[in-house]
Protein backbone atom coordinates (compact mmCIF):
# COMPACT_ATOMS: atom_id res chain seq x y z
CA UNK A 1 0.00 0.00 0.00
CA UNK A 2 1.19 3.28 -0.71
CA UNK A 3 1.35 6.17 1.98
CA UNK A 4 -0.14 9.37 1.13
CA UNK A 5 3.14 11.36 2.05
CA UNK A 6 4.40 9.18 -0.96
CA UNK A 7 1.61 9.80 -3.51
CA UNK A 8 1.92 13.76 -2.32
CA UNK A 9 5.56 13.57 -3.27
CA UNK A 10 5.01 12.28 -6.32
CA UNK A 11 2.58 15.07 -7.28
CA UNK A 12 4.64 17.63 -6.34
CA UNK A 13 7.46 16.54 -8.62
CA UNK A 14 4.82 15.60 -11.17
CA UNK A 15 3.91 19.45 -11.27
CA UNK A 16 7.23 20.62 -10.97
CA UNK A 17 8.29 18.66 -13.67
CA UNK A 18 4.79 18.99 -15.85
CA UNK A 19 5.51 23.04 -15.11
CA UNK A 20 9.35 22.69 -16.34
CA UNK A 21 8.35 21.06 -19.82
CA UNK A 22 5.16 22.32 -20.58
CA UNK A 23 6.40 25.93 -20.57
CA UNK A 24 10.05 25.41 -21.53
CA UNK A 25 10.25 27.26 -25.03
CA UNK A 26 12.69 24.48 -26.19
CA UNK A 27 11.40 20.82 -24.58
CA UNK A 28 7.83 22.40 -24.71
CA UNK A 29 7.20 23.82 -28.09
CA UNK A 30 4.25 23.32 -29.77
CA UNK A 31 5.49 21.36 -32.86
CA UNK A 32 6.54 18.80 -30.30
CA UNK A 33 3.56 16.18 -29.77
CA UNK A 34 1.58 15.92 -26.82
CA UNK A 35 2.91 12.44 -26.19
CA UNK A 36 6.37 12.86 -26.10
CA UNK A 37 6.02 15.62 -23.58
CA UNK A 38 3.75 14.23 -21.60
CA UNK A 39 6.37 10.97 -21.74
CA UNK A 40 9.51 12.73 -20.62
CA UNK A 41 7.21 14.37 -17.82
CA UNK A 42 6.47 10.77 -16.92
CA UNK A 43 10.04 9.78 -16.97
CA UNK A 44 11.65 12.67 -14.85
CA UNK A 45 9.41 12.23 -12.20
CA UNK A 46 9.66 8.78 -12.05
CA UNK A 47 13.50 8.83 -12.33
CA UNK A 48 13.80 12.26 -8.95
CA UNK A 49 11.30 10.36 -7.41
CA UNK A 50 13.02 7.31 -7.38
CA UNK A 51 15.86 8.76 -4.82
CA UNK A 52 13.74 11.34 -3.54
CA UNK A 53 13.70 10.98 0.37
CA UNK A 54 12.03 14.43 0.93
CA UNK A 55 9.33 14.55 3.91
CA UNK A 56 6.73 16.26 2.44
CA UNK A 57 4.58 18.64 5.23
CA UNK A 58 1.15 17.25 5.25
CA UNK A 59 -1.52 19.44 4.28
CA UNK A 60 -4.88 20.29 6.07
CA UNK A 61 -7.26 20.07 3.54
CA UNK A 62 -7.65 19.58 -0.16
CA UNK A 63 -7.29 23.41 -0.87
CA UNK A 64 -4.29 23.52 1.17
CA UNK A 65 -2.41 20.63 -1.56
CA UNK A 66 -4.48 22.58 -4.51
CA UNK A 67 -1.79 25.40 -3.09
CA UNK A 68 0.84 23.42 -2.86
CA UNK A 69 0.17 21.89 -6.31
CA UNK A 70 0.03 25.13 -8.25
CA UNK A 71 3.46 26.48 -6.51
CA UNK A 72 5.12 23.73 -7.21
CA UNK A 73 3.79 24.38 -10.76
CA UNK A 74 4.61 27.90 -11.14
CA UNK A 75 8.34 27.05 -9.76
CA UNK A 76 8.72 25.19 -13.03
CA UNK A 77 7.33 28.16 -14.96
CA UNK A 78 9.57 30.35 -13.41
CA UNK A 79 12.81 28.26 -15.09
CA UNK A 80 10.72 28.39 -18.40
CA UNK A 81 9.92 31.98 -18.22
CA UNK A 82 13.52 32.76 -17.45
CA UNK A 83 14.75 30.42 -20.77
CA UNK A 84 11.87 32.29 -22.77
CA UNK A 85 13.61 35.43 -21.85
CA UNK A 86 16.83 34.50 -23.13
CA UNK A 87 15.62 33.09 -26.21
CA UNK A 88 13.36 36.45 -26.75
CA UNK A 89 17.19 37.93 -27.04
CA UNK A 90 17.68 36.35 -30.59
CA UNK A 91 14.09 37.11 -31.45
CA UNK A 92 14.01 40.58 -30.87
CA UNK A 93 17.85 41.61 -32.25
CA UNK A 94 16.89 39.55 -35.16
CA UNK A 95 14.11 42.00 -35.55
CA UNK A 96 16.20 44.85 -35.13
CA UNK A 97 18.50 43.09 -37.84
CA UNK A 98 16.18 42.80 -40.40
CA UNK A 99 14.75 46.55 -40.02
CA UNK A 100 17.60 48.06 -40.19
CA UNK A 101 18.61 45.30 -43.41
CA UNK A 102 15.49 46.50 -45.05
CA UNK A 103 13.99 43.13 -44.70
CA UNK A 104 11.24 43.92 -42.06
CA UNK A 105 8.61 42.37 -44.16
CA UNK A 106 10.00 39.57 -44.76
CA UNK A 107 8.20 37.24 -41.38
CA UNK A 108 8.13 34.25 -40.79
CA UNK A 109 5.23 32.07 -38.98
CA UNK A 110 6.25 30.72 -35.60
CA UNK A 111 4.43 27.68 -34.15
CA UNK A 112 6.08 28.31 -30.73
CA UNK A 113 4.58 32.12 -30.33
CA UNK A 114 1.69 31.91 -32.78
CA UNK A 115 3.21 35.10 -34.72
CA UNK A 116 5.34 36.26 -37.13
CA UNK A 117 9.18 36.60 -36.64
CA UNK A 118 11.94 37.85 -38.34
CA UNK A 119 14.17 36.00 -40.85
CA UNK A 120 16.92 36.70 -38.92
CA UNK A 121 15.42 36.08 -35.47
CA UNK A 122 14.16 32.50 -37.00
CA UNK A 123 17.68 31.69 -38.03
CA UNK A 124 19.46 32.70 -35.12
CA UNK A 125 16.78 30.78 -32.61
CA UNK A 126 17.23 27.59 -34.34
CA UNK A 127 21.03 27.90 -33.82
CA UNK A 128 20.53 29.03 -30.33
CA UNK A 129 18.20 25.76 -29.80
CA UNK A 130 20.81 23.35 -31.26
CA UNK A 131 23.59 25.13 -29.91
CA UNK A 132 22.21 24.60 -25.86
CA UNK A 133 22.08 20.66 -26.84
CA UNK A 134 25.69 20.65 -28.34
CA UNK A 135 27.37 22.35 -25.34
CA UNK A 136 25.00 19.94 -23.55
CA UNK A 137 22.94 22.83 -22.06
CA UNK A 138 20.32 20.51 -21.33
CA UNK A 139 22.42 18.00 -19.12
CA UNK A 140 23.07 21.37 -16.89
CA UNK A 141 19.51 22.05 -16.78
CA UNK A 142 18.44 18.71 -16.17
CA UNK A 143 21.27 18.66 -13.26
CA UNK A 144 20.01 22.06 -11.91
CA UNK A 145 16.57 20.75 -12.21
CA UNK A 146 17.62 17.67 -9.80
CA UNK A 147 19.34 19.66 -7.35
CA UNK A 148 16.16 22.03 -7.35
CA UNK A 149 14.80 19.90 -4.53
CA UNK A 150 17.67 20.44 -2.27
CA UNK A 151 17.02 23.82 -3.10
CA UNK A 152 13.48 24.34 -3.04
CA UNK A 153 12.26 21.19 -0.88
CA UNK A 154 8.89 20.15 -2.57
CA UNK A 155 5.74 21.81 -0.49
CA UNK A 156 7.70 24.40 0.80
CA UNK A 157 7.59 26.68 -2.18
CA UNK A 158 7.92 30.36 -0.90
CA UNK A 159 7.04 33.21 -3.40
CA UNK A 160 8.13 36.62 -2.53
CA UNK A 161 9.47 39.78 -3.51
CA UNK A 162 12.34 39.20 -4.17
CA UNK A 163 11.03 36.98 -7.02
CA UNK A 164 9.46 39.52 -8.61
CA UNK A 165 12.37 41.96 -8.63
CA UNK A 166 15.29 39.40 -9.85
CA UNK A 167 12.78 38.80 -12.89
CA UNK A 168 12.58 42.18 -13.60
CA UNK A 169 16.58 42.43 -13.27
CA UNK A 170 17.11 39.51 -16.02
CA UNK A 171 14.44 40.96 -18.02
CA UNK A 172 16.27 44.30 -18.52
CA UNK A 173 19.63 42.33 -18.75
CA UNK A 174 17.70 40.64 -21.43
CA UNK A 175 16.82 43.55 -23.40
CA UNK A 176 20.35 44.90 -22.87
CA UNK A 177 22.06 41.26 -24.38
CA UNK A 178 19.68 42.10 -27.50
CA UNK A 179 21.14 45.51 -28.14
CA UNK A 180 24.68 44.57 -28.12
CA UNK A 181 23.50 41.24 -30.19
CA UNK A 182 22.34 43.61 -32.83
CA UNK A 183 24.69 46.33 -32.51
CA UNK A 184 27.59 45.34 -34.72
CA UNK A 185 24.59 44.83 -37.74
CA UNK A 186 22.89 47.77 -36.63
CA UNK A 187 26.04 50.33 -36.89
CA UNK A 188 27.44 49.01 -40.20
CA UNK A 189 24.13 49.33 -41.80
CA UNK A 190 24.15 52.98 -40.26
CA UNK A 191 27.44 53.40 -41.82
CA UNK A 192 26.05 51.92 -45.31
CA UNK A 193 23.56 54.42 -45.14
CA UNK A 194 25.94 57.57 -44.67
CA UNK A 195 28.07 55.95 -47.50
CA UNK A 196 24.71 56.05 -49.69
CA UNK A 197 23.96 59.89 -48.85
CA UNK A 198 28.02 60.48 -49.71
CA UNK A 199 27.48 58.72 -52.63
CA UNK A 200 24.52 60.69 -54.13
CA UNK A 201 25.97 64.04 -53.51
CA UNK A 202 29.00 62.69 -55.59
CA UNK A 203 27.23 61.31 -58.23
CA UNK A 204 23.07 62.99 -58.19
CA UNK A 205 22.42 60.92 -61.44
CA UNK A 206 21.98 57.57 -59.27
CA UNK A 207 19.11 56.01 -58.03
CA UNK A 208 19.75 56.23 -54.12
CA UNK A 209 16.26 54.69 -53.30
CA UNK A 210 17.77 51.13 -55.38
CA UNK A 211 21.04 51.62 -54.65
CA UNK A 212 20.51 51.87 -50.83
CA UNK A 213 17.96 49.05 -51.08
CA UNK A 214 19.80 46.70 -52.48
CA UNK A 215 23.61 47.84 -50.56
CA UNK A 216 22.17 47.11 -47.31
CA UNK A 217 20.86 43.62 -47.50
CA UNK A 218 23.72 42.47 -49.32
CA UNK A 219 26.00 44.17 -46.77
CA UNK A 220 23.86 42.69 -44.29
CA UNK A 221 24.25 39.47 -45.26
CA UNK A 222 27.87 39.81 -45.64
CA UNK A 223 28.24 40.47 -42.13
CA UNK A 224 25.96 37.99 -40.91
CA UNK A 225 28.47 35.61 -42.54
CA UNK A 226 31.53 37.20 -41.15
CA UNK A 227 30.45 38.24 -37.58
CA UNK A 228 29.47 34.39 -37.59
CA UNK A 229 32.04 33.20 -35.02
CA UNK A 230 32.16 35.98 -33.17
CA UNK A 231 28.30 35.80 -32.31
CA UNK A 232 28.53 31.90 -31.86
CA UNK A 233 30.45 32.58 -28.74
CA UNK A 234 28.03 35.39 -27.47
CA UNK A 235 25.32 32.89 -27.52
CA UNK A 236 27.01 30.57 -25.96
CA UNK A 237 27.95 33.28 -23.32
CA UNK A 238 24.17 33.78 -23.71
CA UNK A 239 23.51 30.25 -22.67
CA UNK A 240 26.25 30.31 -19.57
CA UNK A 241 24.52 32.88 -18.20
CA UNK A 242 20.87 31.48 -19.00
CA UNK A 243 21.87 28.12 -16.42
CA UNK A 244 23.14 30.93 -14.06
CA UNK A 245 19.99 32.81 -14.05
CA UNK A 246 17.61 29.78 -13.68
CA UNK A 247 19.91 28.56 -10.77
CA UNK A 248 19.92 32.03 -9.18
CA UNK A 249 16.12 32.10 -9.62
CA UNK A 250 15.68 29.06 -8.09
CA UNK A 251 17.46 29.69 -5.19
CA UNK A 252 15.15 32.86 -4.44
CA UNK A 253 12.15 30.78 -4.04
Amino acid sequence: MLEIGQVMLFSLIFMRMSGFILLNPILGRRNIPAQVKGGMIMVFTLLIYSFSSAQVPEPVNSIEFAVLLLKEFAVGFAIGFVMELFLMVITFAGSVMDFQMGMSMAMIYDPQTNAQIALTGTLYQAYFILLFFAVNGHLALFKLLIKSAEIVPYGQVVFGSRVAWAMLEVFIQCIVMAVKFAFPIVAIEYLTEIAVGVLMKIIPQINVFVVNIQAKIVIGFIMLIFLFSPMTDYVSGMISQMLLTVQDIIRLL
